[in-house]
This record gives C-alpha cells, sequence and structure tokens, in this order.
C-alpha cells in the first residue's frame, strides 16, 4: 500500500510539475508579446509626437502667414482707397478734357499739365487693377491657409488622443507585465517548495520501506536476488551467444566481401594487362597499316619497284605475342605461312562500295557501288604471272579473284 501511494504521490507530483512547466512557457511567451507591444507602441509614439512637433511648427508658420497678409491687406485697402479718390479727380479731368475737345480748344495747344494728369491718372488706373488682382490672390491664399489650418488643427487633435490612448495602453501593458512577472516568481517558488516537500516525502518513505524489508523479509529477498541473478545469468549467456552468432556471420560476410574485393582486383589487374596488349597490339598494326598503305601507293606507281621476299612476309609475328583472346589479329593472319593456308581454306572477304574498309586506300574508286570486290591473302598461292602484291592484300573484281583461285590450286 505505501508503494502505490509513493507511485500515485509521485505520478502527481510529475503531472503538477508537468503542468506548471507548461504554465511557465506560456506566462514567458505572453510576456515577449506584451513586450514586442509595448515596443510597438512605444515607436508609434515617438513618430506622433515627431509629427505634433512637426504640425505645431507648420501652425505657427501659417499664422505668421496670416497676420503679415492682413496686415499687406489692411495697406492695400488705404491704398485702395486713395486710388478711388485719384480716380474720381482723374474722371472729372477727363470729361473737361473731352468737352475742350470737343469744342476744338485742344486742337491747336493742349496744355502740358492736363495730358500729364491723364498719363497719372492710366498709370494708377492700371496700378489699381494689378492691386485688385493681388488683393483677390490673398484672399483665396488666406482661405485656403484658414481651411489647412483647421484640418490641421482636426489631425493635431487626432494625434493628442491617439497618444493618451498609447499612453493608457502602456500603462496597462507595464501593469500587466509586472503581474505576469510576479505570478512567474510565485509559480517557480510553488514549484520549488513542492519538489522540495516531495523530495523529502519519498527520502522518508524509502528509508522506511528499507527498513521494513531488511527487519521482515531478509529471507525472500535473497531468494528473489538469487532468482533474479540466474535469470540475469541467463540472459547474459544468451546475449554472448547471440554476440558470437552475429560476429561470425559478420566475419564471414568480411571473408566474402574480401575475396571477392581480390577477385575483382585480379580480374581488374587481367583487363588491364590484356588492354594494354591490345593497345600495343594495336598500335603495331597501326604501323604494318601504313607500311602497307605506302607499299601499296608505290605498287599503284610502278609495279616492280619493290622487291621483296615472300619468306620474310610469311614469318611475319606480331613482337608483342599472342591476343590475349586466344586468336590471331587480321594483321598478323594475312601473314600466315601457305601450309596453314592450305589446311584452312581460301577465305575471301566481300567488300561493297566505292571505298575499302579494310585500308585507307582508294584502290576501288574506279569500280561500281554494285560490284562486289574481295581481299586476297598472301602472295605464295598466286602464279608468277599474277600482279599481286606480297605485302598484304590486293584487291580484284570477281572473275579475275575466280581466275586466280582455280589458278592457285
Amino acid at each position: 500500500m505505501t508503494e502505490e501511494r509513493r507511485a500515485i504521490a509521485i505520478k502527481d507530483a510529475l503531472s503538477e510539475n508537468s503542468q506548471l512547466q507548461e504554465s511557465q512557457k506560456q506566462l514567458l511567451q505572453e510576456a515577449e508579446v506584451w513586450k514586442e507591444q509595448v515596443t510597438e507602441l512605444n515607436k508609434q509614439k515617438i513618430t506622433f509626437e515627431d509629427s505634433k512637433v512637426y504640425a505645431e511648427q507648420v501652425l505657427n508658420d501659417k499664422e505668421n502667414h496670416i497676420k503679415t497678409l492682413t496686415g499687406h491687406l489692411l495697406k492695400m485697402k488705404d491704398q485702395a482707397a486713395m486710388l478711388e479718390e485719384d480716380t474720381t479727380d482723374d474722371d472729372n479731368l477727363e470729361l473737361e478734357v473731352n468737352s475742350q475737345l470737343e469744342n476744338g480748344a485742344y486742337l491747336d495747344d493742349p496744355p502740358k499739365g492736363a495730358l500729364k494728369k491723364l498719363i497719372h491718372a492710366a498709370k494708377l488706373n492700371v496700378s489699381l487693377k494689378a492691386l485688385e488682382g493681388e488683393r483677390n490672390h490673398i484672399i483665396i491664399q488666406l482661405s485656403e491657409v484658414d481651411k489647412t489650418k483647421e484640418s490641421l488643427q482636426s489631425i493635431l487633435k487626432i494625434f493628442r488622443l491617439n497618444k493618451h490612448l498609447c499612453s493608457q495602453k502602456t500603462y496597462i501593458f507595464e501593469s500587466e507585465n509586472q503581474k505576469l512577472q510576479q505570478k512567474l516568481k510565485i509559480m517557480t517558488e510553488l514549484y520549488q517548495e513542492n519538489e522540495m516537500t516531495l523530495h523529502r516525502k519519498l527520502t522518508i518513505e524509502e528509508n522506511y520501506r528499507i527498513e521494513e524489508e531488511k527487519l521482515s523479509k531478509v529471507e525472500e529477498k535473497i531468494s528473489h536476488v538469487t532468482e533474479e541473478l540466474e535469470t540475469y545469468r541467463k540472459l547474459a549467456k544468451d546475449l554472448e551467444e547471440e554476440l558470437e552468432r552475429t560476429v561470425h556471420f559478420y566475419q564471414k560476410q568480411v571473408i566474402s566481401y574480401e575475396k571477392k574485393g581480390h577477385d575483382n582486383w585480379l580480374a581488374a589487374r587481367t583487363a588491364e594487362r590484356n588492354l594494354n596488349d591490345l593497345r600495343k597490339e594495336n598500335a603495331h598494326n597501326k604501323q604494318k597499316l601504313t607500311e602497307t598503305e605506302f607499299k601499296f601507293e608505290l605498287l599503284e606507281k610502278d609495279p616492280n619497284a619493290l622487291d621483296v621476299s615472300n619468306t620474310a612476309f610469311g614469318r611475319e609475328r606480331s613482337p608483342y605475342g599472342p591476343s590475349p583472346l586466344g586468336q590471331p589479329s587480321s594483321e598478323t593472319r594475312a601473314f600466315l605461312s601457305p601450309q596453314t593456308l592450305l589446311e584452312d581454306p581460301l577465305r575471301l572477304s566481300p567488300v561493297r562500295g566505292n571505298n575499302c574498309h579494310v585500308c585507307t586506300c582508294k584502290i576501288h574508286g574506279s569500280l561500281s557501288p554494285k560490284t562486289h570486290c574481295y581481299l586476297i591473302f598472301p602472295y605464295g598461292h598466286y602464279p608468277k604471272w599474277s600482279l599481286i602484291s606480297p605485302l598484304n592484300m590486293v584487291f580484284f573484281p570477281l572473275l579475275t579473284v575466280e581466275k586466280l583461285i582455280t589458278a592457285a590450286i
């Protein structure tokens, strides 16, 4: 019963511990979120303050501009009153001048003072019209300034309200952050206290259980321990046997892989040797082919130019030994002795087309594509009257080849 109670208490403590850890993590995450929100609000507050300062500066500039414009308007009104008086006088003068012109008094000798007054009146009229246009323009500007002032005042009110709201939110967030930090501290302290109490309870129960087992169940414990020891020995033996089996299995696999690797290495070595032999033989055959081509060219120019003995070409062999495949190459087969050729029947190699695929010479350039061309080996079987080269190979039409074969037999 005590062990069951202890296990239940341990489970409860572990569950509480996990719950407290999860709540701690959640609180930390919430605190980080609140911190981020506070920083964002502080940034918004700074931007609003900057915009407020800028708006106040704009308002001051606009007020100063309005004051200057009102002063100019007052001056312009005074000037307009003066100009109206001058225009009335000018109108009277114009009427007098017109009446005198009608009477013919100014046709002979107009006075200079009247002309000056007329010119001055015209100039004043022009300046008056310009001042009226400026006055209208200034009035329009003043109305626009009033509108902008009202809009800026409304924006400033909105900014102030936003600032107040942001300050309230920051205060609320800071207070909540402090509360969460206090809760976190309290939860950590409670977690530590619960852990200490559970540890004490566990130690007390463990000591009590050990004492009870020592006093009452010493023999049962010994028997149980011996049984467990035997079971562990059996398990150890089984594990050792299993380990030996696995070791033997892997050793066999390693040996088989080593054998395979050695066989592959030997195969690679033999393949490399065969490749080198084939390369040497290929080089030798290429050299012989070039020599035969050169001799064919000489024979085409002058058939009696070369006087080579038959035995020298019949006894030639590859200086690199036999082929690794166990069969003589095409070049060495061309120089077999007459006895071997008598034992083995004469082999003909049909070739079609304008060019020969065995050699690089263009001896068959004059033949038609349908004509059969035959390759005949060596010199020893042909009669003396034939102009067959003793070098390597000769090409003839079909009828000539049949005649040569019958003559050789």
